[in-house]
Formats: C-alpha cells, structure tokens, sequence
C-alpha cells in the first residue's frame, strides 16, 4: 500500500535537542536509536505527536503489535488531526481487515484531502469490495492531488480512468438521442452501460433514475436517484424525485424525511417552501409509527460496510424522526460529514484565516491559505479564482 511520510513539527515543550536529534536518526533510516531517544521523552513530555513518532519507528521497524498501540495512544490524545491514521490503516488492510482499514484512512482523509497516498489506498480498497462508486471517487481524487503527474503508475491510473469517462460520456448521448426519438428501452440500457463505466456521473444517474421512475420501476430508480444523491447531497431535484419515489412505495417516514431536507432549499422562494411545510405536515400526520429501529439498524449496517453517504442518509433521517437522538448521534453525524466533504471545510477555514493574515498585511501567511485553497478547489470555482486574486509577491 501507498505510505505518506509526514514530518511533525513539535511546538510543545519537548527538549529541543533531543528532538530534532531523534528525527535526524528517523529521517537517516536509524530507527532504533530515533526510537530510543523517544522513549526517553515519553515520561516528561508525552503528547499524540511523541506516540505518533514511536509508532512510526516501531512501524519501520516491523514490530506491528507496538507500532499500533502508540498510534492508537496517540489517537485518544487527538481524534481528528493525526497522521496515526494512515499507519493505522495500513496495519489493518495488511491483517485483512479492509473495512477497519478505510475507515482508518477516511479520518486521515478528513483533514488531509490532498494526501494522494491516502486516496490512492481508498479507491484501491473500495475497488476490492466491489463499491464501483466509491472507488471511482477516490480515483479521482488521486488524479488530481498526485504530486508526480509523469509517473508511469499515474498515467495507468488516468488513461483507465479516462477511458471509463469517454465512455460513461458516449452512452449518455446515445441515451439522450434515444430519449428524444421515445425509446426509453434503448436509453435505459444505454444508461445503465454509463452508470457502469461511470458511476459517479450526476446526470447519468439522475436520467436514469429518472426513466426507471417513468417505468414505474420503481425498485431501480430508488438504487439510481439515491446515487446521485450521493454527488450531490443539495440537489432539489434529487431530494423531490426521492420523495416521490418514497410515496410510490409507501415509505411514508421516507418521504417526509427527503421534504424535510427541501424546506432549507427553498426557503427564499415562500409559496414553494408553504407547500413544501404543508406537504411535510400532512405527511408526517400519516406516520403510524415514527420508531427508528429499522433507519438505526441500516445506518450501522451502512457504517460498517463503509458507505458513508447513505450511512449519514439514514442517521439524518434517525434525527428527523426523533428528535431526541441528535445528542446521542451529533457525534457520528459529524464525523461522517468530515469523512464526506472535507475540502468545504478546510476551503471556509483557510478563508477565515488567510483573510485576517492579509488584512493585518502578513502575505506570506496568507499566501499559504490562499494557496490550500487553490489545491483544494477547482479551477473553474470562484474560491480557486477568488484566492488566486489574493496571492501577493513577497
């Protein structure tokens, strides 16, 4: 597997000398001196950074067993940002634990997006357990976070993923014209060779859901409206074909769930959002039985094989139901969300930082921010564009 070296820059009270003599001895491949020296600094000193760098050196080292137990120290000392997760994550893809593996690599994921080994593990992970979509994702990912484009194992990586774009693109317009000729058996078969080649395809997955929805197959456009849905979360269309679909098959909690979601989607428009609180309300009035047993159960069940997009689906949907859960499950809720969309979070971050370092007129500071944000966003944004304005010569 795919391992990033992080170099960690102590900021608390470590003895200094005996610090950078320790990483000196790591980055020259003597692990077992850099190690002692660690070890030494454990009792006066111990932070999640010290436990990190003792189990990079028992991980150099081979000695699994240690190595996983200071990144897990080091992990109860600080949750979120800790580069202890790739490591973890490789200790258990290696023990065959594929599922624990990836959910080791999201936290990592979560506040280092741009790690391209860390993408890179993921879409070759979710491709083993046959999660096309996810596994595309994070292909994807790694294409555009890959420090080295003129690598042999890079251009592999972006001539099959390109070839499976060409193609999801290609089958698309052939649907499309038969869409416009009536022939929806043409166009969902079309589709559906799209949706293969292509899974992460909004309107591949919309359209098609859409014609299964027109065949009251409704089975089917279910499987493809929920996947597009996973691209993009603030869809309206999305959420009101879901909740058409739900009232088809008589998942009454369902469909006031998806317009609970609609109500801050359309809430300047106020005749729409009127009829959407009223849909809501004569909806719910129809639930015989708003306990979330089956919701819970199908959103560990989603957690546990590590597809997170509907996982927080149904949590969401646990919490819209019983209100009195949103303590219980903030906590989850909120990792998922981190694990999902990592960049807007960083991206608003970096924002709120680098502009309070530019308005105190410290560009370098701001230029760092303002070049994360550039990284993390895409070119035609008006965040990348935006923080390209705001970079200064200095």
């Amino acid at each position: 597997m795919a391992i990033s070296d992080f170099y960690i820059q102590d900021n608390s009270d470590i003895e200094d000398k005996k610090l950078e003599a320790a990483k000196g001895l790591y980055r020259g491949g003597n692990y077992s001196d850099a190690l002692r020296l660690y070890l030494d600094m454990v009792n006066t000193s111990a932070s999640y950074k010290l436990y990190y760098e003792i189990g990079r050196c028992y991980y150099k080292m081979d000695d699994v067993i240690k190595a996983e137990d200071y990144f897990n120290q080091s992990v109860a000392l600080e949750r979120y940002k800790n580069p202890s997760y790739l490591y973890l994550g490789n200790i258990y893809y290696k023990r065959g634990n594929i599922e624990k593996a990836i959910e080791a690599w999201m936290f990592a994921y979560s506040y280092k997006p741009d790690d391209e080994s860390v993408c890179l593990n993921l879409a070759t992970s979710y491709f083993s357990k046959e999660m096309k979509f996810q596994s595309m994702y994070y292909y994807q990912k790694y294409l555009k976070y890959a420090k080295d484009k003129e690598s042999s194992h890079y251009i592999e990586i972006k001539k099959s993923i390109d070839e499976f774009s060409k193609m999801g693109s290609e089958f698309y317009q052939k649907a499309q014209r038969a869409i416009s000729m009536n022939d929806n058996t043409t166009a969902i078969q079309a589709l559906e060779y799209a949706a293969k080649n292509f899974p992460t395809g909004f309107d591949i997955n919309y359209r098609l859901g859409k014609l299964y929805y027109e065949e009251k197959n409704y089975k089917n456009a279910l499987m493809y409206i929920r996947q597009a849905y996973c691209v993009d979360r603030r869809s309206l269309d999305i959420l009101q074909m879901l909740s058409s679909i739900m009232i088809n098959i008589r998942d009454i909690k369902g469909a006031y769930c998806c317009f609970r979601r609609i109500m801050p989607l359309v809430m300047n428009n106020q005749k729409e959002y009127l009829e959407v609180v009223r849909t809501a309300k004569q909806l719910e009035a129809g639930i015989e039985d708003k306990n979330v047993d089956y919701n819970m159960e199908m959103a560990e069940r989603y957690y546990s094989d590590n597809n997170y997009h509907l996982a927080l689906f149904e949590y969401e949907n646990c919490v819209i139901l019983s209100p009195d859960l949103a303590k219980s499950l903030d906590k989850r809720i909120q990792q998922l969300k981190m694990f999902l969309n990592p960049e807007d979070r960083i991206i608003k971050s970096c924002f709120e930082k680098g502009g309070a370092s530019y308005s105190n007129g410290d560009y370098r500071q701001s230029n760092k921010y303002f070049t994360k944000i550039m990284t993390l966003s895409d070119r035609e944004s008006q965040d990348y564009k935006f923080a390209k304005s705001r970079l200064m010569n200095v």
